[in-house]
């Protein structure tokens, strides 16, 4: 009898052990999971940022009216050297060119910029670009109400005398820049907004000009709704 209670006592604190290293086994499993998902989110992150500073970059060329490698779009001529083009005469065309292009002096300058950035009626050689007033258009910040392409439910919207979604401009477009990344990558895409220096109550009177572009980056993870992990990046540029 006493033989046969040992073996019992074996057996019950054997399988107590058991369940005790299981519990360890699965919460060991369940850390490491965790761990890996988090270098999985870091690496999104860290991808969309890259790709939100690259389109940075991109919407300065596009404002200088360069290509990714340095030449200019179109040439004084008149010949292009870029896909898709800005109008003709609402970018420099050489460096000569754009050391007085870019000042508010420049008459040009009031046809370049758009309140809703060429989205209503406009055609793809306008996109993209706006004005001081665009957010007062808008109703909300310019950047608030525009179409990112990245699935997000509602869809944004302006409010205002826009009343519809302004666009934005994929990474390259103008610059023929080209996406370098893995399989599944998303070009980020950004916007441009113009502002004299009177419109940012800026003492004494300038003809400097400001542009502040938002930028926005993708990663690859899918959310709900196919929207991918992004990053929204803005800076403030000045050609002069």
């Amino acid at each position: 009898m006493k033989r046969q209670k040992n073996n019992g006592f074996v057996l019950v604190t054997s399988l107590i052990f058991l369940v005790v290293l299981s519990l360890l086994g699965v919460m060991a499993m369940r850390g490491s999971l965790f761990e890996e998902r988090m270098s999985a989110n870091d690496r999104d992150l860290a991808m969309a940022r890259e790709l939100a500073e690259l389109a940075l970059r991109d919407g300065e060329r596009d404002i200088l009216g360069l290509r990714f490698d340095g030449t200019y779009c179109r040439a004084p001529d008149g010949t292009t050297n870029c896909t898709l083009v800005r109008p003709q005469g609402t970018r420099p065309t050489n460096a000569l060119d754009a050391g007085n292009f870019w000042v508010a002096a420049n008459p040009v300058i009031d046809d370049i910029g758009l309140d809703d950035g060429g989205g209503i009626g406009g055609t793809a050689n306008l996109l993209g670009l706006y004005t001081a007033s665009s957010s007062t258009a808008c109703g909300m910040p310019i950047w608030s109400g525009a179409n990112w392409v990245d699935g997000t439910l509602p869809a944004r919207s302006c409010a205002g005398s826009i009343a519809a979604p302004v666009p934005t401009v994929a990474y390259g477009t103008f610059t023929d820049a080209p996406l370098n990344g893995p399989a599944g990558t998303i070009a980020p895409r950004y916007m441009i907004e113009m502002f004299r220096a009177d419109d940012l109550n800026i003492t004494p009177t300038s003809n400097k000009l400001f542009f502040r572009i938002t930028a926005v980056g993708f990663g690859r993870t899918q959310g709900p709704g196919g929207r991918a992990t992004s990053v929204t990046l803005q800076s403030v540029f000045s050609p002069l």
